[in-house]
């Protein structure tokens, strides 16, 4: 599924989320402890988002008021490389998203925070491994379904930099530093 498929299911799913939250809006409640996991797309230092790399995402979060959270999560940014190089790339996240309600089912966000990183790197020649922390800032929007349920869509970009004291031979490659952007849907239940 590439890139325009998956922006057309998620226009579907968003045309039916309004349709469904015009008749429950006086029940949404976007307080609370929530949960979620998500699916996403990765473009890396500026390549075309592929359906070959992609991310999964679990997060767990606080509302603590109308317009501020506080969200932790774990992504696993798959594999991405080719034959000669590549890395795999998993991590904790711990952020603020500050959300602005547009509409009773409408919340559009702005979010930051740390990622803390562990990276598999192969190359050809050398094989490594290394960890890090690093920012991380995105922009989104949460439609209500219903009591609870939420449809999210998230973009973010990560500054993923490695120490070139810590990849040993890997640090003769041009840039291994890597500005990473997940374009992701999730599903979020509110408590």
């Amino acid at each position: 599924m590439k890139l325009p498929h998956v922006l057309c299911l998620t226009s579907s799913l968003l045309m039916t989320s309004a349709a469904v939250s015009a008749d429950t809006s006086d029940d949404v409640d976007h307080f609370g402890p929530y949960v979620g996991a998500g699916y996403g797309l990765l473009n890396v230092d500026g390549d075309d988002f592929d359906e070959e790399d992609n991310a999964y995402t679990l997060y767990v979060g606080k509302q603590v008021h109308q317009m501020f959270s506080i969200e932790g999560g774990y992504i696993d940014f798959g594999q991405y490389g080719n034959d000669s190089y590549n890395s795999e790339l998993d991590g904790y996240t711990l952020g603020f998203k500050l959300g602005l309600p547009v509409h009773d089912a409408v919340t559009v966000f702005a979010k930051g925070g740390r990622l803390w990183w562990d990276a598999e790197l192969n190359a050809a020649t050398a094989n490594g491994e290394v960890d890090g922390s690093d920012n991380f800032y995105g922009v989104g929007a949460s439609f209500a379904v219903s009591q609870g349920w939420d449809l999210r869509l998230d973009y973010t970009r990560f500054d993923v930099e490695f120490e070139r004291d810590e990849i040993g031979i890997l640090a003769e490659i041009d840039d291994l530093d890597r500005k990473v952007d997940l374009a992701s849907i999730s599903v979020q239940y509110t408590f």
